[in-house]
């Protein structure tokens, strides 16, 4: 009695008699501090992807596309950022040289 498929992780190659407890492999990331970390996988397949924060908000003007974690940094509007300038602008977060 035992798993009689190959393919499964408690593969007994002594079993001739299939008992039902093969436990199919799930391929993913197993590393629960990466980004891609698949609470269901029972088998590493080295994919895991490291947390990169930063601005994930295409429309900002510091945009990251390497980010995969918004980090709440995104700077929607533009204007003076220069406090002693006359179109100095509060609200601006990206000084666009006016």
């Amino acid at each position: 009695m035992g798993c009689t498929n190959p393919i499964a992780l408690n593969y007994d190659p002594l079993a001739n008699t299939d008992d039902g407890s093969c436990i199919t492999p799930i391929y993913g990331c197993m590393d629960s501090t990466m980004f891609n970390y698949n609470a269901l996988a029972n088998t590493d397949n080295g994919s895991c992807i490291p947390f990169v924060y930063g601005c994930t908000d295409a429309a900002a003007y510091n945009y990251n596309p390497v980010a995969n974690t918004n980090d709440n940094s995104c700077c929607l509007i533009a204007g003076c950022t220069d406090i002693t300038a006359l179109n100095y602008n509060q609200f601006a977060c990206f000084d666009d040289n006016s």
